[in-house]
């Protein structure tokens, strides 16, 4: 298999940033699309990776999740500049804190489940669709969407984890999940996984995480280099090397 063109959303930093970097690491011949929202924050991106002395080709896509008219301008610029796509790692993510109910006549609330799923679900579903006829010409398509340990039902159970910082979040990566399960029935040229980094130290949480985020990184990057059929579609995690597969 030669080189192949792989596209992360939320590219610029925190965990996406990490994936890029961890990827670029293990696979320095393939070409790394960072999707930013910006150019400029893009630009920035590929320069501290140039600074970590990074020798794989790297370029700035232009891509706002939320937005169809961005979502088709870079469809048609990874089709124009690269000729094709083999790797999509939706990474772009959100979590609103909703008002206290006191302070709230509701639409606070609203706004705030709205605004997460806009990037977590219906962002990935729409990235997801208009990049998939693109992906059908690779010889090894793949979709790795990055979910959250909040988004195992079984664990939220157990009570596992303590009450979510942001509701909103945690319910929007079960759909994330729903979603991910949903294309893989129905696309079959595509493998479609579903990674958990872990809670990781990002500007994301504050820095409040357990794990540096290039260990979270570790998930994604095995998802997208081991040879395919190592891991069959689903939900994984990585610990110390060693791949585990979530519960739901």
């Amino acid at each position: 298999m030669g080189p192949k063109t792989i596209l992360v959303t939320g590219a610029n930093r925190g965990i996406g940033f990490s994936i890029i970097q961890a990827l670029a690491t293990r696979e320095p011949t393939n070409t790394y699309l960072l999707g930013t929202r910006s150019a400029t924050s893009g630009a920035d991106a590929i320069a501290r990776l140039h600074a970590l002395g990074l020798t794989a080709r790297f370029a700035a896509l232009e891509l706002d999740v939320t937005s169809d008219a961005s979502i088709a301008a870079a469809v048609q610029c990874v089709v124009r500049d690269y000729g094709g796509l083999d790797v999509l790692v939706n990474n772009a993510g959100y979590a609103a804190i909703p008002p206290p109910a006191a302070a709230d006549d509701g639409a606070g609330l609203r706004a705030a489940y709205a605004d997460t799923f806009a990037v977590n679900v219906t962002g990935v579903a729409a990235v997801t669709g208009a990049f998939l006829g693109v992906l059908r010409g690779s010889a090894d398509a793949r979709v790795v969407n990055v979910s959250s340990g909040r988004a195992s039902i079984a664990a939220l159970a157990r009570g596992d984890m303590p009450p979510a910082a942001s509701v909103p979040y945690s319910v929007s990566k079960v759909a994330l999940n729903v979603l991910t399960l949903e294309m893989a029935r129905t696309e079959k040229e595509v493998l479609f996984q579903l990674a958990n980094p872990g809670h990781c130290r990002t500007a994301f949480n504050g820095f409040r995480g357990k794990r540096d985020p290039l260990e979270g990184a570790g998930v994604v990057v095995e998802l997208v280099c081991a040879e395919r059929g190592r891991w069959k579609s689903g939900f994984w995690a990585e610990e110390g090397g060693v791949m585990k597969e979530m519960e739901w």
